[in-house]
């Protein structure tokens, strides 16, 4: 695997999810089922993925 590929794939899905640092239900929903089709086409390690749950959950959480 391309060392890159992870970072990369993570970059991206945080930008796309994370940019406002404040995740809906629908959102959170849509954030999860995206980590994980990235984890299981292994473009993100198992690791990985779990950092970007534990990010989707705090965001999810956060109230400004």
């Amino acid at each position: 695997m391309d060392d890159k590929k992870g970072p990369v794939a993570m970059l991206q899905w945080r930008a796309t999810f994370l940019g406002e640092g404040v995740l809906q239900e629908e959102d959170y929903d849509q954030a999860l089922m995206a980590a994980a089709r990235l984890e299981q086409s292994g473009a993100v390690s198992a690791g990985e993925w779990l950092q970007m749950v534990r990010q989707a959950n705090a965001a999810l959480l956060y109230q400004p």
